[in-house]
């Protein structure tokens, strides 16, 4: 990683404020008929995690999600909801359970919205916040990618979902170092404007500085030379080769054959990968 402990820690810690009852109290999600939570019996070899699993109950499913207080949840589930019949909630797996495949995603439950179930990423990445839209009837995943600030608006119509986001794109290439090759590839991608992404230069020299800062406060230092002593391993490090991510508006429309993502917006942040 170029700059391990930067937009990572700060993704983290967004992670962490989005845990599933204060994100299921936001209007952009349905609200559960029942939220329920069963504590389990401690790990003897890790005493401090809190294990636990949750039950959020809609009208025609549940979501189970089986937490063992590691980073990301153990398993997340479906459990279809008979009507007038509660299901249990408890680690056991159920016979009319349908566990989302760990390799498909290990998050959190972030909301409801209709059909959809939304999950964010166990930990963050680049800035922002990884996040998965599942289709409960069709027991598939219909979507993932990464945001910064979470999920601004949805809207189901006509039997689309649109959502919409600032979208963290992480291109395959460094706008620094590559120059007009990388941006070309990088305006085809998302079809942001050329012109928007001329502050990548000082998006980069930002976040080292920034990280030039934390090193230095982290050895309890202030002087301007500590600053620049760690700028000058950074540059050691070439955190210019780094990758280019960029941040932009986008609308994602979920209801075709595949998704399309459209712009909103110009480039709104440029800096360097993780």
């Amino acid at each position: 990683m170029y700059y391990s402990g930067l937009f990572g820690a700060i993704a983290f810690l967004t992670a962490g404020i989005g845990l599933p009852e204060r994100a299921l109290a936001q209007s952009l999600y349905d609200k559960p008929l029942e939220i329920r939570h069963v504590s389990l019996k401690p790990d003897p070899l890790n005493p401090q995690a809190k294990r636990a699993v949750s039950c959020f109950t809609y009208p025609h499913f549940v979501v189970k999600q089986v937490d063992f207080g590691e980073v990301g949840a153990d398993r997340l589930s479906i459990i279809p909801a008979a009507p007038g019949r509660t299901s249990p909630c408890r680690q056991a797996k159920e016979r009319n359970e349908y566990v989302i495949p760990s390799d498909s995603w290990s998050g959190y439950l972030k909301g409801v919205k209709s059909d959809y179930a939304f999950f964010d990423a166990a930990d963050g990445t680049n800035g922002g916040l990884g996040f998965m839209v599942f289709s409960v009837s069709g027991r598939k995943k219909l979507f993932e990618d990464t945001a910064e600030k979470g999920i601004q608006s949805l809207e189901i119509k006509d039997g689309t979902l649109k959502l919409r986001y600032q979208r963290v794109f992480a291109s395959r290439c460094s706008v620094v170092t590559e120059g007009a090759a990388c941006l070309d590839i990088i305006v085809k991608e998302t079809g942001v404007a050329s012109g928007s992404l001329s502050f990548c230069v000082n998006g980069y020299q930002a976040a080292k500085e920034e990280m030039a800062k934390m090193r230095c406060d982290s050895q309890s230092r202030k002087d301007d030379a500590c600053v620049e002593e760690e700028l000058k391993h950074i540059n050691e490090q070439k955190w210019d080769d780094a990758p280019t991510v960029i941040v932009y508006e986008v609308e994602a429309s979920l209801g075709g054959a595949s998704p399309v993502i459209k712009p909103l917006s110009d480039a709104l942040a440029c800096r360097p990968s993780d």
